[in-house]
């Protein structure tokens, strides 16, 4: 027995020496493998976390920005302190008068020089169970002299999840037009209604300063975010908007403070009105 044991031994020799130096191969295969992969997400979740710090830092070179254009103050070009260890670099770029009509920004440029004769508004009133009277009022002001501002289109914008009650301008005989709208839908899911009064063109003039338009809606939810829009001729007066002002473009830039490498960009664009409201129009991340 002994010996049959001595025998196995023997021929036993040498294989667990290839059986180490095989587990070392492995080991020397599957290890490096496993701490570049270690190292490739310590670096991706660096890489991540000094990204959010940096939209956090861009975002508050915005804000800042907006505050001062709010309160008629020269925008910063530089955040006064770093951000979570970001210097943020800010551009503002004004982009002069537009009026945001139907979804569209009309630049104030002549031969659009009257728009200021002709002013538009869009009022909403709860009348109970989900429905809402929309009235648009287009008034002519006083100082557009003797000049009759004839209206060539009118309609509104009505907040997201509302619709047009058909067949309700019919129930307003004294509106511009009577009959149905045209209906689009925009890009943030919002109904537009535009409305052509046809020929005669109905006026606005010393005699009759005041038109409307109304009509009923249905829905739920916030009513904000609605506005009132039309086309009047002369040329001169062109397309008038209830939201109107000047246009901004500011960019703000988060650069690591240890080197300036940039780590993120932000651009906004807004309308900020007379009355110091300000619209965003887009607020988008660059990287």
């Amino acid at each position: 027995m002994m010996r049959r044991l001595r025998q196995l031994a023997r021929r036993e020799r040498g294989q667990a020496l290839a059986i180490v130096l095989g587990l070392l191969a492995i080991g020397g295969l599957t290890i490096g493998v496993s701490l570049n992969y270690t190292a490739t997400c310590l670096k991706g979740n660096q890489i991540v976390q000094e990204s959010t710090k940096g939209l956090y830092a861009a975002d508050a070179g915005i804000e800042d920005t907006l505050w001062r254009l709010k309160r008629a103050l020269a925008p910063a070009t530089q955040l006064s302190e770093n951000i979570s260890q970001m210097s943020v670099a800010i551009e503002t770029d004004n982009r002069g008068t537009f009026t945001l009509y139907f979804g569209q920004l009309i630049y104030a440029q002549p031969p659009q020089v009257h728009v200021d004769w002709v002013d538009v508004y869009g009022n909403i009133t709860d009348l109970g169970g989900g429905v809402y009277k929309y009235t648009i009022t287009v008034t002519r002001m006083p100082w557009a002299g003797a000049q009759q501002i004839k209206i060539e289109e009118v309609g509104a914008r009505i907040p997201v999840g509302y619709s047009y009650q058909t067949g309700s301008a019919a129930s307003f005989p004294g509106n511009l037009s009577t009959g149905a709208p045209g209906i689009t839908l925009d890009a943030q899911g919002a109904y537009v209604l535009k409305w052509d009064p046809g020929s005669p063109r109905p006026e606005v003039s010393e005699n009759v300063s005041t038109r409307t338009q109304i009509f009923r809606i249905t829905g739920t939810g916030s009513t904000e975010g609605h506005y009132a829009c039309m086309e009047g001729q002369p040329e001169s007066i062109g397309k008038v908007g209830q939201i109107k002002g000047t246009r901004y473009r500011i960019t703000a830039i988060a650069r690591r403070a240890a080197d300036n490498k940039g780590t993120a960009r932000i651009r906004a664009d807004l309308m900020i009105k007379a009355d110091g409201t300000i619209s965003i129009i887009s607020w988008k991340i660059l990287r």
